[in-house]
């Protein structure tokens, strides 16, 4: 394996034990032990987590701000009531918020989101 030597901190890779040249933590640990590899995936699990639960915030937010602005557009109830009778307790206003929730939390998903350790994979090996 080229570079066996990672840092927990940044997720850098490098041929020699040390300091890490990328971000410069103090040590960098040896990712052929399968210690330190399980450690890698508890970080990259712990910060996927938080980072779903931030994403899922900013999602059902960008829903709610774009249905309330709309309600404030002149002429919208109006429009709604033509084009379609509406739903009962306004539930045709939740699914709107939940499909710009859902359409917004997969568009960041897919141009944001980076694992730390992305040579780390599922079998237990290093690429």
């Amino acid at each position: 394996m080229t570079d066996p030597w990672v840092c927990i901190d940044c997720g850098a890779r490098q041929d020699a034990r040390g300091k890490c040249r990328a971000c410069g933590h103090e040590d960098t640990l040896d990712a052929q032990d399968d210690k330190v590899r399980e450690l890698m995936r508890d970080v990259d699990l712990r910060l996927s987590l938080r980072r779903e639960g931030r994403i899922r915030v900013v999602g059902v937010a960008v829903g709610m701000i774009v249905v309330i602005g709309l309600w404030m557009v002149p002429g919208y109830w109006d429009l709604r009531g033509r084009v379609y009778p509406g739903l009962p307790l306004l539930a045709d206003q939740w699914m709107l918020m939940a499909a710009i929730a859902f359409g917004t939390i997969k568009l960041i998903e897919a141009n944001l989101v980076h694992k730390r350790f992305p040579y780390l994979r599922d079998d237990l090996t290093m690429s």
